[in-house]
């Protein structure tokens, strides 16, 4: 960023090429359901706070070894039909950014969930990751399991818990 400052006539313009505050770079998973989007809500709150934020949004496409769809889908079928999936969640998810002029960037990679949230949080240089508030249930990426483990396997990246107006609920 070139910040442009006048000086008197008879010295002309200073360019100093200082670098620009580095944005907030949050990692938000996102799935089909609706407490997904509580990531985005907490992006929104701390852009109204004044905080330049950017958002990398992950969804991850569970590999599939159940012999009854792969019968009839090829690993390849069920990779296509996963990331057009998530090619919808993120076109839904990020429409309150774009009306508010927040960068995003959208990841979608097939695995375990714990470990493709990790992965990508530290792959792409994100400072923090957001997730709902877990629910009970062991079938939900945002069940108690999947986000005590992002907690408990994650040393270097803090993640916030929120609820569902983006506030955090509790931080590690």
């Amino acid at each position: 960023m070139t910040i442009e400052t006048e000086m008197p006539e008879t010295q002309g313009v200073v360019r100093n090429h200082l670098p620009a505050k580095q944005p907030l770079r949050l990692l938000i998973p996102i799935t089909a359901l609706a407490e997904s989007r509580w990531g985005v809500s907490h992006a929104l709150l701390l852009h109204e706070q004044g905080q330049s934020i950017e958002v990398v949004f992950l969804n991850v496409g569970e590999i599939i070894t159940d012999w009854q769809v792969l019968r009839f889908r090829s690993q390849a079928e069920v990779a296509h039909f996963q990331s057009e999936r998530a090619q919808a969640f993120f076109d839904e998810a990020s429409i309150p950014l774009l009306s508010h002029d927040i960068p995003f960037r959208c990841v979608f990679k097939r695995g375990d969930p714990v470990f493709c949230i990790l992965d990508t949080a530290e792959e792409m240089a994100c400072d923090c990751i957001a997730m709902p508030i877990p629910r009970g249930g062991i079938c939900s990426i945002f069940s108690r399991n999947i986000v005590t483990a992002v907690i408990s396997r994650n040393h270097s990246i803090p993640v916030v818990k929120v609820d569902h107006d983006g506030k955090p609920a509790q931080s590690h």
